[in-house]
């Protein structure tokens, strides 16, 4: 099995490789022309369609998984659908006159792509299992009361189980929806969620989690949209960096000020992380492999 997780910025977007031969991509990346965003949208978008091109070869997309409606995890969505034939297209249903959530529902439509919803009332997974492979959603029993205000409190997790390695995907969940997730055991490779933000990534969850390797999506310090939002956080990294232990021969720019839209040069710290943690910031695209034996090793293309 392997992941790619996709350097689009200060957005998410990974194709998983099943070793039954399908491929799951969870999410989409930001739009290409997002108001405000200027050239770091648009190269992110051409890099992300060249970089399926090159890993799909012509085979279509088993799943487009939305993990919220967010625009720099469901904004690309219609140029994704648009490329790539998908035979399934799942979100977590709220929100539909968003112009974002309109605009991939109406790609799907228009593709002929299956349409589902995964939320707390609807948490089966729309597409099946095979022989080594386990395909789990990761849902709160009701949606948290912040889930009303913000949207990254209704993210859909998601959970890849082969053999003795699993994925957990979170996409942006907050503290108040990571306290009421099981996640069904420890994984030993996580999406860290909301880009390295401080409102997610808490040790109790962590504590439930106990990944082995991490994966930091987030854009570059200063750059497009992450000038706004200044991810990672330092604090998270360094918690990251505890919990995945491993050598620390390697640092990650990181935010260590007090207000993002007050920073300047002197909030942004070299932090020493793990060896087990990635960072698109740092690394551009993180293509990860597994044989199943709950060990994840970085392979080039």
């Amino acid at each position: 099995m392997t992941v790619h997780f996709f350097d689009v910025g200060e957005a998410l977007s990974a194709l998983v490789d099943l070793p039954d031969g399908r491929h799951i991509l969870v999410d989409s990346g930001d739009g290409t022309h997002r108001a405000g965003c200027g050239d770091s949208c648009e190269t992110a978008g051409r890099r992300l369609i060249e970089g399926l091109q090159s890993d799909l070869r012509g085979s279509a997309l088993d799943l487009l998984w939305i993990t919220h409606q967010h625009a720099d995890h469901i904004g690309g969505a219609p140029e994704v659908l648009g490329a790539f034939r998908t035979r399934l297209y799942a979100d977590n249903g709220r929100d539909g006159q968003r112009p974002e959530v309109r605009r991939a529902r109406a790609a799907a439509e228009d593709r002929g792509t299956a349409i589902a919803v995964v939320d707390p009332e609807h948490s089966s997974m729309p597409i099946g299992d095979s022989h080594d492979v386990r395909l789990t959603p990761i849902v709160p029993p009701v949606w948290p009361a912040s889930c009303a205000r913000d949207p990254n409190e209704c993210s859909i997790a998601l959970r890849i189980d082969f053999c003795a390695s699993s994925l957990l995907f979170t996409g942006d969940a907050e503290h108040d929806e990571e306290a009421m997730l099981d996640p069904h055991g420890p994984v030993t490779l996580l999406q860290v969620a909301h880009h390295g933000s401080e409102t997610s990534t808490t040790p109790g969850f962590l504590a439930r989690v106990k990944p082995k390797y991490a994966v930091i999506s987030a854009g570059r310090p200063r750059d497009g949209y992450n000038r706004s939002f200044c991810h990672p956080r330092a604090r998270i990294v360094q918690r990251l960096t505890r919990v995945l232990t491993g050598s620390t021969s390697s640092t990650l720019e990181a935010f260590d000020g007090e207000r993002c839209d007050r920073s300047g040069p002197a909030d942004w710290r070299r932090i020493p992380t793990s060896e087990f943690l990635w960072a698109t910031e740092r690394d551009g695209d993180v293509r990860l492999a597994t044989t199943g034996d709950g060990v994840f090793h970085r392979v080039r293309p």
